[in-house]
């Protein structure tokens, strides 16, 4: 790659060194990320609303508001790593991981042809703290940097990746609550995820967690629902949690009902919709478990509904 720039080792990320950056804060679902840069800001874009809510300036020594992962952003040339040890190619997603020189390594690569590497981060082994180098946005007389592009895919990937320190997992579903009652809803996509939340939209009482992505975690034997920066046709997200009570599985109907099934076949439809740590033996064993635990827990039905309001009146009527 040319003019790329050979890194063969950084030091650790601490606390001390990112006294003098500029940083940025982000809780979600608990898992505190810190962003800290040094020169090139981050871009003013039109979808950094979406993180107001999860944006923290709090102070962050006690273990309430800890940070998980420490991130210094830098925007410039890319690094030219030796890849020792491929972990995980996703080929498919436009990203891979592999060890090189003691660190873990994410390339991200852009979605559209002829996909250029447009970031490098190197991560301690146990993924809390890295350097993440990213090619610049030369839009405006200053280069700037995509919050956004770090935070999605990466960013998703290492909340995955801290999740699935028995904290919970990130789910493809529609989150809901509907006067302070934890409601999900799990469908790939086009069954109904946004249209659903769209008519949730009407009524009062209700908060919509996200469309997208939506986070399920247990604490003290207490299942919990959280949102995230993600949304998606709906446009709506939320950072905050409430007590997760009820699981639907979507899909469009002739008319509404709930239909029961065997738990096996409300797992399956379940590990479907959730993302896994691929790249990481135990913490993919967390997440399977933590599925079967969520299923078991709680009650879970399919759900057919047509696209007007009445689908909010009867889940209303089946409480």
């Amino acid at each position: 790659m040319n003019g790329d720039v050979r890194v063969t080792a950084l030091p650790p990320v601490s606390e001390a060194a990112t006294d003098r950056y500029e940083r940025l804060c982000l809780s979600i679902a608990g898992i505190g990320f810190e962003l800290a840069w040094a020169g090139a800001p981050p871009a003013q874009e039109r979808s950094l609303k979406f993180y107001r809510e999860f944006l923290s300036d709090r102070d962050h020594s006690s273990g309430e508001n800890e940070i998980n992962v420490r991130l210094r952003v830098h925007c410039g040339e890319l690094p030219n790593l030796e890849r020792e040890t491929s972990i995980f190619d996703a080929v498919a997603n436009h990203w891979r991981l592999f060890r090189s020189n003691g660190h873990a390594v994410f390339e991200m690569f852009h979605t559209l042809p002829p996909h250029p590497l447009m970031q490098v981060s190197m991560m301690a082994p146990d993924f809390s703290s890295g350097d993440v180098y990213v090619r610049p946005r030369k839009t405006g007389r200053r280069p700037t940097w995509s919050l956004l592009r770090v935070m999605r895919p990466f960013g998703e990937l290492l909340l995955i990746q801290h999740l699935s320190h028995g904290r919970g997992v990130l789910l493809h579903a529609l989150g809901v609550s509907d006067q302070g009652e934890g409601l999900v809803f799990i469908g790939r996509s086009g069954a109904g995820k946004s249209t659903l939340a769209n008519l949730y939209k009407r009524y009062k009482g209700v908060t919509i967690l996200g469309d997208e992505r939506v986070i399920a975690t247990k604490e003290e034997g207490r299942f919990w629902l959280s949102g995230t920066p993600w949304p998606g046709g709906a446009f709506r997200v939320s950072g905050h949690r409430v007590p997760l009570q009820k699981i639907f599985f979507l899909e469009h109907g002739s008319c509404n009902a709930l239909i029961g099934d065997a738990r096996l076949t409300h797992y399956g439809l379940l590990f479907q919709q959730l993302f896994l740590p691929f790249w990481h033996g135990e913490a993919l064993g967390f997440a399977v478990n933590f599925a079967h635990e969520l299923i078991a827990a709680l009650p879970a039905h399919r759900l057919a509904f047509v696209n007007d309001r009445t689908a909010v009146e009867f889940l209303r009527a089946h409480r």
